[in-house]
């Protein structure tokens, strides 16, 4: 053993088929002596090590929609919503064949040459309007209800609205959306401890989750305050369910059942357009 100590250090990089045969049938001092001259001969210093580089960056350092994360793109041809932030509108990249379904469209008036589309346009400021009285417990509910007839009539004609008229919406009674919208919005402050941002988008450009609406407009939050219990984006809703969003009045929850259609269909004509499924109770 003190002779093999001794002996050159051992390469494992190095062939040692030179060995002589004998070491085959028997391991003794002399063979260990002949397989380190062997190695030695080879030429090998020490054991070499590979650099394999830094890997692939995560998802967030890249850019790329993170896990738990929800993505969002804009529309080709198409205007900013008013609703949504100006900042992610200009960071948020074109939506494309291959962008996941579970992405949130944005842009409006589509048809249109370049963005330009009147009647669009006109039927977004009619709603935003309405949305302004909407909160107002005298008349507010007329306005938001006259509102969805008019996107409901607007949609029945656009292909990528059509399908998003809620079947039972030609209801006996109007819904009280006023209420609904508005009890969830006192519920939904208290559980977010106040923030205003009713729901967050993955930002491309700031690698950082960002508000989806534009907070010095506040028809969108307002509009949104039942985000999470009326659409399946995964935000909220993990945490809260529409008894909770409604602050625990059954007649809130029974009013989302009637106006939760009605709320993704307005969102999607001022041009945020929700995943598809894209309402339900969770």
């Amino acid at each position: 053993m003190r002779e093999f100590l001794l002996a050159r250090r051992l390469c494992y990089r190095a062939a040692v088929g030179n060995a002589p045969h004998r070491c085959v049938a028997a391991l003794s001092v002399g063979c260990l002596l002949a397989l380190s001259a062997a190695a030695g001969a080879a030429g090998c210093a020490s054991t070499e090590y590979v650099n394999e580089g830094p890997g692939q960056p995560t998802p967030r350092a890249s850019g790329s929609l993170p896990p738990g994360s929800v993505g969002a793109c804009k529309q080709p041809f198409t205007k900013r919503p008013p609703i949504v932030s100006e900042e992610l509108w200009a960071h948020a990249k074109p939506c494309t064949p291959r962008t996941p379904p579970s992405t949130i469209r944005l842009g409006y008036a589509k048809d249109g040459s370049a963005g330009a589309d009147p009647e669009a346009e006109q039927l977004v400021e009619k709603v935003l309007a309405a949305l302004a009285e909407g909160t107002k417990p005298d008349g507010g509910n007329n306005q938001v209800t006259s509102a969805i007839r008019a996107v409901r009539s607007y949609a029945a004609r656009k292909d990528e609205l059509r399908a998003r008229i809620a079947r039972d919406s030609a209801s006996d009674q109007a819904c009280d959306v006023t209420y609904l919208l508005n009890t969830m919005s006192a519920a939904r402050s208290k559980l977010s401890g106040g923030d205003a941002c009713t729901a967050e988008v993955f930002d491309p450009e700031t690698r950082a989750d960002a508000c989806l609406f534009d907070a010095k407009r506040p028809e969108g939050l307002w509009l949104s305050s039942g985000w999470s219990c009326m659409t399946f984006t995964g935000e909220l809703g993990n945490e809260a369910s529409c008894h909770q969003l409604c602050g625990y009045d059954d007649y809130c929850a029974r009013q989302v059942y009637c106006a939760a259609g009605d709320v993704n269909l307005l969102l999607c004509a001022l041009g945020v357009c929700l995943p598809e499924p894209s309402a339900g109770i969770k």
